[in-house]
């Protein structure tokens, strides 16, 4: 049997020689010349449709995998990659619109791990439709729906809110949103700046409203501040502040809530407690 494989082996080096050479000589017979490429353009032009085939074929292949997905399927089973696939679809071709919309519906709800991805893809819509309102939307709202972090929402509406033609409610989401995350005064700020601008009256009274609380809510933020610096740390309990630092605790209701979880302290949306899952209301 060995013998057999060297014949064999040997076989194949030689036939391997033979077909070479008479590869060589056909070669130098001929009058060969280099063709000339196509233009750049052209090449950049077909690699983009590859792309953008490939893009669109595993969009369409997600898509009928989420339609048949069996009831009681655990998403998280799926979650790597649900994500990987808008990932790489939304890289391959950043101004395939469809598997942003997709993203928003199927991936963020899963778990924080895909919120956070679902933000880098939103990042990639973005970079690709600076001016597209529903995108700005999209990556804002998954910040404090899906991931529980009020000021990065902030951020992202405060950039949104700079576009030109961009509606009133990102200013707003912007404000809200760092109230929620901790920070007043940057809400505060905001709220101000709007109300300058308003001209509808009846916005400008909610405004009013809106900035009074605010307000109220800063001068215990600022009594707070008082207190850690002289004593060194943050009270347990608002209560604390009383009256040395502040005259009275403020009675906040109706549209906002303050919540103090030590040493921070937040104004937000009476329904938001449910998703912070932390905080003590003070009402």
């Amino acid at each position: 049997m060995i013998v057999v494989r060297s014949f064999l082996l040997t076989g194949i080096v030689l036939l391997y020689g033979w077909l070479f050479t008479l590869q060589e000589h056909w070669a130098e017979d001929q009058n060969v010349t280099l063709e000339m490429a196509l233009p750049v353009s052209f090449y950049k032009i077909t690699a983009g449709y590859i792309k953008q085939l490939a893009a669109e074929m595993l969009f369409i292949r997600t898509s009928v995998f989420l339609g048949g997905v069996p009831p009681g399927t655990p998403p998280t089973s799926y979650e790597e990659s649900l994500g990987n696939n808008f990932d790489v679809m939304t890289q391959l071709y950043p101004r395939f619109i469809d598997p942003y919309y997709f993203c928003q519906g199927f991936l963020p709800h899963i778990s924080p791990d895909a919120a956070a991805k679902a933000s880098t893809i939103f990042e990639t819509g973005i970079s690709a439709y600076p001016d597209d309102f529903i995108l700005r939307f999209f990556h804002g709202t998954n910040f404090f729906l899906s991931m529980n972090e009020p000021l990065k929402g902030a951020e992202a509406f405060a950039k949104a809110a700079k576009l030109p033609e961009a509606p009133p409610l990102f200013a707003h989401l912007a404000a809200l949103l760092s109230a929620q995350g901790g920070d007043i005064a940057a809400g505060l700020i905001s709220l101000k700046t709007m109300l300058a601008s308003e001209k509808d009256e009846g916005v400008r009274v909610r405004y009013g409203d809106e900035i009074a609380v605010f307000e109220q809510a800063l001068e215990v933020q600022n009594s707070l501040n008082a207190y850690t610096g002289k004593y060194g740390a943050a009270p347990e309990t608002l209560e604390a502040l009383v009256p040395e630092f502040i005259a009275n605790i403020p009675d906040i209701k109706g549209s906002f809530e303050l919540m103090y979880n030590p040493p921070s302290l937040h104004l937000q949306r009476p329904d938001k407690k449910k998703q912070t899952g932390s905080g003590i209301p003070w009402n």
